[in-house]
């Protein structure tokens, strides 16, 4: 019989296990930074509140944009950079993630795209009206009109990438839990606590990669909590009217209003994905599944596919939603303070940076300084002290 001290049955301490780092939210982020650590040696756990591959956040689907293309050179080169990456990662995993389609972009916004990719020596052309019409008959240029091309722009087969890492990161070692909900974020002393249904997890590190959940995860948590705002985001598929015809992705900047842009039709895709790059409508992420499309949205889509992509059918089907995790300068967060490492606020645009940005996380979370461009994605920086206009 047990042994009482005072006439009390002894007390049961349920134990707490002890990991180098967590990783919270199994998304892309998440799931790269796993296959970084992994990768390193490092006794790592990775835990995913929904299903792996699940279509609550912002990393499911068949297809990404990938593109050297940005107004910014600082943008270029982090693009340039992670093309490096990408191409380890497809050579790791054995197979194609990256598909090369060439790159279009039209709009004022093309020339800041020239100058920042003339400013970084990648290659890149301009192409008449003419031009357009005969390489991409789906693509309608206007006379006169001339359009930015970038021949390594391509598509990322994302649902197919983000199982890759997974794959790939459990090979090497790292637990990935799913159905694993993270209800609290405790740091205590150098190390920090998790609270799941399961018990505490006690982590030299936490890297936070939980997309819409993030802000609402860290607060009470950090010196200051990042501002991060959710917002749905709607997209739909059209049929090309010339089946094999070739497609670049493209991308069109307007003075003003929707950046629209096209993925081509490749991987898992059933069609060529057409949407608006917008902010979109504020929702709190715990009210899933969103499967709710805007009509006007819709109309908008259907009329922009008419006039710029006549390559297509307009009547569109198989529309999505996603999840955009917005912050108020659309940067992202990527920083360390104390044991909590952040990987967040991806605006709509990290999908391209994946494997870069998880070797940027697993190294935060080593000790590592992610260097000359740091303070872009700094936990301090002011435009995280406000919510983001939506």
């Amino acid at each position: 019989m047990p042994s009482t001290v005072g006439g009390w049955p002894p007390a049961i301490v349920a134990a707490v296990e002890r990991v180098e780092v967590a990783v919270v939210g199994a998304g892309l982020l998440g799931s790269a930074t796993a296959r970084a650590l992994g990768a390193r040696g490092v006794r790592a756990v990775a835990l995913e509140q929904f299903d792996l591959g699940h279509a609550r956040g912002s990393s499911h689907g068949a297809t990404r944009i990938f593109r050297l293309s940005h107004p910014d050179p600082g943008s270029v080169r982090m693009a340039v950079s992670a093309q490096r990456a990408w191409a380890r990662l497809q050579e790791d995993a054995g197979e194609q993630l990256l598909v090369r389609t060439g790159g279009l972009d039209a709009g004022p916004g093309a020339d800041q795209c020239a100058a920042a990719l003339a400013a970084c020596n990648v290659e890149h052309s301009w192409l008449a009206a003419s031009d357009v019409r005969d390489r991409f008959p789906g693509i309608a240029a206007l006379p006169g009109e001339r359009m930015l091309f970038q021949p390594d722009g391509g598509v990322c087969l994302a649902g197919r990438a983000v199982a890759a890492l997974q794959r790939l990161a459990e090979r090497d070692g790292v637990v990935i839990r799913a159905r694993t909900p993270v209800t609290g974020v405790e740091p205590r002393g150098d190390r920090v606590v998790l609270r799941t249904p399961a018990g505490e997890i006690s982590a030299g590190v936490a890297v936070i990669t939980a997309g819409p959940w993030s802000e609402r995860l860290l607060a009470g948590a950090l010196g200051r909590t990042p501002r991060m705002t959710a917002t749905l985001q709607q997209v739909r598929y059209f049929a090309p009217r010339e089946p094999g015809g070739e497609w670049p992705t493209f991308i069109e900047w307007p003075p003003e209003g929707l950046v629209w842009y096209a993925v081509p039709m490749v991987g898992d895709a059933p069609g060529v994905k057409v949407a608006a790059h917008a902010r979109g409508r504020a929702v709190d992420p715990r009210d899933g599944p969103f499967d709710e499309i805007d009509p006007a949205l819709e109309d908008q889509t259907a009329r922009y596919v008419r006039e710029r992509l006549p390559g297509l059918d307009p009547a569109g089907f198989a529309p999505e939603t996603c999840l955009y995790t917005m912050t108020a300068d659309e940067d992202f967060v990527l920083d360390r303070e104390g044991p909590i490492v952040v990987g967040g606020g991806c605006s709509g645009q990290a999908f391209k940076f994946g494997p870069l940005i998880g070797d940027m996380l697993a190294g935060l979370a080593l000790g590592q300084d992610l260097g000359v461009g740091g303070e872009r994605f700094s936990l301090s920086r002011p435009a995280l002290a406000t919510a983001p206009q939506v």
